[in-house]
């Protein structure tokens, strides 16, 4: 009885010590969980179940153990600003009617966790324990996510990210095929900052190699992409952080991460974007050259007025808009006419606009959004109306956060943001020696490349297991520019690496 007594003491002491590494350690293991316990119909998952639970408990708990009575007012008018954001925009879209309320508090929830549990990590890294615990956890979580990979790969188990043979996604649910990139790109950059820090020749060798393999493999641009920002961006910073601070690096660790990068962009043509563009471009240029042999009488310039005026211009590129639009989304056009159809286009008759998904879904939002009324337009549109019945959901996710969230929830985001930005550029002004280390590039690198992917890809706003990396970068921001004191290096030692 005395030892089950002392063996739960020391795991609840190790569970308070150790809990913070222990949710990032969690992370894919969790995406890992939904892909084995997803449903048919697609329904929700036990995974996503868990995610909601953390971003309910954790700032509860957080509620009743800061100690300083100004941080938990702080902290629970922080957590109110965001409930009190999503309240009006669903009781506003319950004034002017809501498709489907469970799915508009649901969406909700996603796009408010990122800033809540941003705020838990603000408050719950204030010592380089805490902050250790948070580099310990994103190493752990990249080499459970390539273990994971790699066994996905040799049983012949893992998801695509585009189609058969068109990028490894590895055990991940359809629906976060192509966020999952993010994640990768996030884990990758953690593994190869490890690399350039550790001494042994081997680790900075094989990890950055394997870190750029899994991301080429992937297959989207944001991955392939990253290799150079990622790789490219260590070999220029490193040489750098000696001339300023005198810090030594390994110029093998340089040579590995330059020699990479050139191989990367050698083999583009063999990468599955590249195939899956290459395919659109075809039927893109078809189509185009269809319609321009329709219009061979026509002038080179054809005006708005004019289509408008020109009953057979009209009608021509009715059929024309008819032939590019409709099997993308049939609802667009019976639930907006032709005309503002058109004119939201520009009457562009460039196909690599038309065809293109992500463009069509700004456009059928933005014309939700010429429809709605000041309020809606203060709070954001109904997104239940956009996905279950137009089956549209924006892809790039500040354009999202803008429609979804409208001129009040848009200006929040931006300034939480930019709150960040602010503390990094004081900091470096502050002292500029101190705050080069690479310990700060990879927070500041991540905090960029997350804030890019969100414009780019998209799925880092308003997915939980994507949102969560980008909370622990600012959370790390707030320890490395508002702790850590001026002039004092804080720099995290996986010693044993």
């Amino acid at each position: 009885m005395k030892k089950q007594k002392i063996s739960s003491a020391r795991a609840a002491l190790f569970l308070r010590n150790h809990w913070l590494m222990l949710l990032i350690v969690a992370q894919p293991l969790l995406d890992m969980l939904a892909f084995w316990t997803q449903k048919p119909d697609g329904g929700a998952t036990v995974a996503g179940a868990i995610r909601l639970a953390v971003m309910v408990l954790l700032p509860l708990w957080l509620l009743f153990t800061l100690k300083e009575k100004k941080d938990r007012r702080d902290f629970a008018l922080l957590l109110c600003a965001v409930g009190i954001l999503c309240a009006l925009h669903v009781l506003n879209l319950c004034r002017v009617g809501i498709v489907n309320l469970s799915y508009e508090i649901s969406y909700m929830a996603k796009i408010a966790q990122m800033p809540v549990l941003a705020f838990c990590f603000v408050y719950a890294i204030r010592d380089a324990q805490t902050r250790n615990q948070v580099y310990w956890g994103l190493f752990f979580a990249a080499g459970i996510t390539a273990l994971g990979l790699g066994l996905s790969v040799v049983t012949g188990t893992a998801n695509v990210t585009y189609g058969e043979g068109l990028g490894v996604s590895g055990w991940v649910i359809d629906d976060n095929r192509t966020a999952n990139s993010t994640i990768l790109v996030v884990l990758s950059a953690f593994s190869v900052f490890c690399a350039v820090k550790s001494d042994k020749k081997a680790v900075n060798i094989l990890v950055p190699v394997l870190a750029a393999l899994v991301l080429f493999t992937n297959g989207t641009m944001t991955c392939y992409l990253s290799i150079f920002l990622i790789f490219l961006g260590f070999a220029v910073f490193l040489p750098l952080e000696k001339m300023v601070r005198g810090a030594s690096y390994s110029r093998l660790a340089v040579g590995v991460l330059v020699a990479a990068a050139i191989i990367a962009a050698a083999c583009y043509p063999l990468t599955p974007k590249s195939r899956v563009r290459r395919s659109q471009t075809d039927f893109m240029e078809k189509t185009q050259s269809e319609f321009e042999a329709e219009l061979s009488a026509a002038p080179d310039q054809v005006s708005p007025e004019e289509i408008l005026s020109d009953p057979d211009m009209h009608k021509r590129y009715e059929d024309f808009y008819w032939k590019c639009l409709w099997i993308l989304s049939p609802d667009m056009f019976e639930r907006f006419d032709i005309d503002e159809i058109m004119a939201k286009y520009g009457f562009t008759a460039d196909t690599t606009i038309l065809l293109n998904t992500r463009a069509l879904k700004r456009a059928y939002v933005s014309l939700m959004w010429d429809h709605s009324d000041t309020l809606t337009k203060l709070f954001g549109i109904d997104i239940s109306s956009a996905w279950l019945s137009g089956g549209v959901d924006l892809e790039n996710d500040w354009p999202a956060i803008f429609y979804y969230c409208g001129y009040v929830g848009f200006a929040a985001y931006v300034c939480l943001i930019a709150y960040f930005a602010f503390l990094i550029a004081r900091r470096l002004l502050q002292d500029l020696r101190s705050a080069f280390t690479a310990d700060n590039f990879i927070v500041l690198l991540c905090f960029v490349l997350l804030i890019g992917i969100a414009q780019y890809s998209g799925a880092v706003l308003r997915r939980p297991n994507v949102s969560i990396y980008l909370s622990l970068i600012l959370g790390l921001i707030h320890y490395q520019t508002r702790v850590c004191p001026v002039g004092r290096v804080c720099s995290w030692r996986g010693e044993w690496l």
